[in-house]
């Protein structure tokens, strides 16, 4: 029954942005519920003020979202923050304004002077304030495949948020906690983002490129993490694992803007076609 669900959400999500009239064609990962996949319309709807609309076919001119998708970059694609899972034996022909890291920047055939380095998940902060009261001490969030294992292990109840959840709900859930236990990559970058406290868990076998998605991701914070492994310790003593906010290096403000005039000319741009 569970599996059922899971599809009916997934056809749901995918029709909801795929009959948005009159918007920006956008593509992500429709998969499996995953707030950071799940997070890309709405994030870039809100920063750039242009309504946007599932592409599914990518030989049409099409932004390509966040996530760890830069391998499906084709020559129609306009590439705003990507990123590769793993290294790739090719190099990818596409417009690219942003991408995740320096690791996913090394698959580019040519790299613009004006290249943007950085998740867009970094923005978050501009628009989510955290609460000035925290409402628990530690959080905790899985990767998508390890939500069941993680529920488990917490016998003491504390938070455990499902990487699964609403978009906005999983978000506003890590920024309620002093200090986030993260397995998965956007629980880190929202985590920074927000400027909480947050410690890195192994990725396991089943995570598909291992830890190079984190790595590329830290080549544009100030500070790389440490990595814990995946035991029951992570409930049984959070304290003991040493928590950091990695900073982003760059500006913010001028990644902001970079997708805010980049999608409104796409949007003048597809309006007079």
């Amino acid at each position: 029954m569970f599996g059922v669900s899971r599809k009916i959400e997934k056809q749901l999500r995918y029709w909801r942005w795929r009959l948005a009239r009159g918007g920006l064609p956008i593509w992500w990962h429709v998969g499996r519920p995953n707030f950071g996949d799940d997070l890309t319309p709405d994030l870039f709807q809100r920063l750039t003020g242009v309504n946007v609309r599932f592409e599914p076919n990518r030989s049409a001119p099409h932004v390509l979202g966040m996530g760890s998708i830069l391998s499906k970059a084709t020559p129609a694609s306009i590439i705003c923050g990507s990123g590769l899972i793993a290294p790739i034996a090719g190099r990818i022909q596409a417009r690219a304004v942003a991408v995740r890291g320096e690791l996913s920047m090394r698959g580019l055939a040519s790299v613009p002077d004006d290249l943007l380095l950085g998740d867009p998940a970094v923005l978050v902060s501009e628009l989510i304030v955290p609460p000035p009261r925290k409402q628990h001490a530690y959080g905790f969030v899985p990767h998508v495949r390890s939500v069941d294992r993680w529920r488990a292990w917490n016998g003491m109840g504390l938070k455990l948020i499902d990487p699964g959840g609403p978009v906005r709900s999983v978000v506003e859930a890590i920024a309620s906690c002093e200090t986030i236990i993260s397995q998965s990559l956007h629980g880190l970058v929202i985590a920074d983002a927000l400027s909480v406290p947050n410690v890195w868990v192994a990725p396991t076998d089943a995570m598909m490129g291992g830890r190079f998605k984190f790595d590329d991701y830290f080549t544009t914070i100030d500070t790389p993490k440490e990595i814990v492994p995946e035991t029951q310790d992570i409930f049984r003593a959070p304290g003991v694992f040493a928590a950091s906010v990695g900073r982003y290096r760059f500006d913010k403000a001028v990644y902001r803007e970079r997708l805010r005039t980049t999608f409104s000319a796409l949007a003048k741009g597809l309006q007079a076609g």
